[in-house]
């Protein structure tokens, strides 16, 4: 249980949670676990859970294919669309935005090794909520930073992918 307090502490969504919250939030945490190469979240697919790695390598695929594709088509389509690796040194969460509202997976994550992660559904973090609304708080305000970070670093994304497309129309010859 030491462990697993250590990994809860280190991650970005449990900063500034005492020794006592974190072993509440264990409490509705399940360990998971998916093989080399298996489809943890689906791009597009209502999740109702996030996930904190505790072992292995994840990899995120976005899809840059807007239309409808048969299944060998999206496979094909996601290939070579690899955003990110993340491993268990990162501490890193996903899914998070499922514990907020109701929406479509935002990316695709399968694992590149056999993994293991904390698995938490929105329906036991609002509980969570309801029974200790302090720790419910800390954990909603981590939240807000963690995505409020990923929408700056989207921003900053779509400003650079901006830049490089107005430098090539602009030398493209018409």
């Amino acid at each position: 249980m030491e462990k697993d307090i250590l990994v809860l502490q280190e991650t970005d969504l449990f900063r500034n949670l005492s020794i006592e919250q974190i072993k509440t939030v264990l409490g509705i945490c399940r360990k998971v676990k998916f093989s080399e190469h298996e489809i943890i979240m689906k791009e597009g697919d209502v999740g109702d859970s996030l996930y904190i790695i505790l072992e292995g390598t994840v990899e995120v695929i976005k899809s840059l294919v807007i239309s409808d594709l048969g299944e060998d088509d999206y496979r094909e389509a996601l290939k070579n669309k690899v955003f990110t690796k993340i491993d268990e040194k990162s501490h890193a969460v996903f899914g998070e935005i499922a514990l907020l509202e109701e929406c479509k997976r935002t990316a695709t994550i399968r694992a590149v090794t056999d993994c293991i992660f904390y698995e938490i559904k929105k329906d036991d973090f609002l509980r969570l909520m309801e029974t200790d609304s302090i720790s419910g708080c800390k954990i909603l305000l981590n939240l807000a930073r963690v995505v409020s970070a990923r929408l700056r670093k989207a921003d900053e994304d779509t400003i650079k992918l901006t830049t490089v497309l107005s430098i090539v129309l602009r030398e493209s010859p018409s």
